[in-house]
């Protein structure tokens, strides 16, 4: 099922879950950032959350699906947050902050994100989260009415979504290459001068 904000509605966790997710979420976001999430075992991932291994398999798939899940969860939160029942005039503010949002996100796990994204990092599927998000979140503000798009029909509305979200993530990609500390008003302002002239902007 998905909610108003566009995203999958989970099961409630109750307090015990949630802790232990916690220590999963902490766990895996420092192995990412030590190394290729690809080559980190269940078995690491649970001693370093100090769960039975079993215990893993109980929140993801895999050490590369709890990262997704961690990640994707960060993203959600940011979606809801800026883009939910947003009026058209308020769309180039609203698109404005949650971008500024996600590129403070993406910094703030930047070694992750430089593994993760681009030909390198591959097995991660973090090109392919990012983009699912992305592509979620205009398909959130067609559906409000919020933003137009000059789309003849399905394929057309859905090829643009595509075009959006991976491109930012192509220049994402490349930002993450320049030294700390990274200006996130400077990209986002060649985010905006990339954007076609009929997307909302600053």
């Amino acid at each position: 099922m998905v909610s108003a904000a566009g995203v999958a509605d989970a099961p409630r966790l109750d307090a015990r879950q949630e802790k232990t997710l916690a220590r999963l979420t902490s766990a895996v976001l420092a192995l990412a950032a030590e190394q290729p999430i690809t080559e980190v075992t269940v078995s690491r991932l649970a001693a370093t959350a100090g769960v039975h291994r079993s215990t893993v398999y109980e929140y993801a798939a895999s050490p590369v699906a709890l990262l997704q899940r961690v990640l994707r969860g960060e993203l959600d939160a940011l979606r809801a947050e800026y883009l939910v029942d947003v009026a058209p005039d308020d769309a180039a503010a609203a698109i404005g902050g949650v971008t500024r949002a996600v590129l403070r996100h993406v910094d703030g796990h930047d070694a992750i994100y430089r593994r993760g994204l681009g030909v390198e990092g591959a097995g991660a599927g973090l090109d392919a989260m990012l983009s699912e998000h992305f592509q979620g979140s205009i398909e959130l503000l067609l559906q409000q009415h919020s933003v137009t798009v000059p789309a003849a029909d399905e394929l057309e509305r859905r090829a643009i979504e595509r075009y959006l979200a991976d491109g930012i993530i192509g220049a994402i990609d490349v930002w993450l290459t320049r030294p700390r500390p990274r200006d996130v008003e400077a990209l986002l302002a060649l985010l905006e001068r990339l954007t076609p002239p009929w997307w909302p902007s600053r």
